[in-house]
């Protein structure tokens, strides 16, 4: 099946810069008005994996996409060990704060799937009075399953033998993600993806996202409405999607039924209606 993509042409999208506190340049986009909604994107993509939506989601709202550090348009700071490092949870977190400040955003809605998953809860467990609402797709505040972690050190030693292009359809080709390499739509993004990443930008992304502290001791913090997305298929994620709903106070679950992690591209269309019903 041929899937409907959405025509950028016809969309005012408003395009700019904001500086975290260490220096790196986030760059971000915006379309629409009225309440703010900023999307946070997955490991190895960019704003782009948002474009299908942003013709609904700028419908009543102000649309906030921004490109991840490492990713993208933004800066790709070199990697490092160690706690100065420029890849952390808590510098995923800043990303996102700087291109709401820039964007004179006091208080928003915020959508995070998978890695922007991170960036958001980083957000949100350290500015809670800054969220108006909380969408959780394909997320994890623990830390991961051995399965994945060992997957992801495979990616990691790939990436010093084979390089970033090879290596990042090396991690989208993986049981994760669901065929999505072999999908029309997605294996473009995908392969845009590769094109802009760098050794140390991918190398500090997948850190973050698969390297990193539990966050689920801070998920009290949250206060405000909370919806958890997970595919019916996703196996490692469905029990963290429970958690999740039991941590964060008042917060509601919606299992999709019959995809796994890459929800946002295997049924678009229900995606998008779950999203647009819950920030209505």
């Amino acid at each position: 099946m041929k899937d409907d993509l959405v025509s950028m042409d016809d969309i005012d999208i408003r395009r700019s810069n904001a500086i975290t506190p260490d220096g790196v340049g986030i760059a971000y986009q915006m379309s629409g008005s009225g309440p703010a909604l900023i999307c946070g994107h997955a490991m190895g993509m960019d704003h782009s994996m948002y474009d299908r939506h942003r013709a609904s989601f700028s419908q009543a709202h102000t649309m906030i996409t921004f490109d991840q550090r490492g990713s993208g348009m933004s800066d790709h700071p070199p990697f490092e060990e160690g706690e100065h490092s420029a890849y952390t949870v808590e510098r995923f977190g800043d990303d996102l704060k700087a291109v709401l400040d820039d964007a004179g955003v006091e208080k928003a809605m915020i959508l995070g799937f998978s890695m922007g998953a991170v960036s958001a809860l980083s957000f949100a467990t350290r500015w809670p009075e800054r969220v108006d609402k909380l969408i959780l797709a394909s997320a994890m505040a623990s830390r991961l399953p051995q399965p994945i972690i060992d997957r992801a050190r495979q990616v990691e030693d790939m990436l010093e033998q084979r390089g970033v292009k090879e290596t990042h359809e090396f991690y989208f080709s993986g049981p994760l993600f669901g065929g999505l390499i072999e999908q029309e739509s997605t294996r473009e993004q995908i392969v845009r993806g590769g094109e802009q990443a760098t050794a140390h930008g991918f190398k500090g992304c997948f850190r973050v996202t698969i390297d990193r502290p539990s966050l689920v001791e801070h998920l009290h913090v949250i206060d405000s409405p909370t919806l958890i997305m997970v595919g019916e298929t996703d196996t490692h994620y469905l029990a963290e999607a429970e958690l999740l709903e039991r941590e964060i106070k008042g917060a509601k679950r919606v299992v999709m039924p019959g995809v796994g992690h890459a929800m946002c591209a295997q049924r678009p269309e229900q995606f998008e209606s779950t999203v647009l019903e819950f920030i209505a």
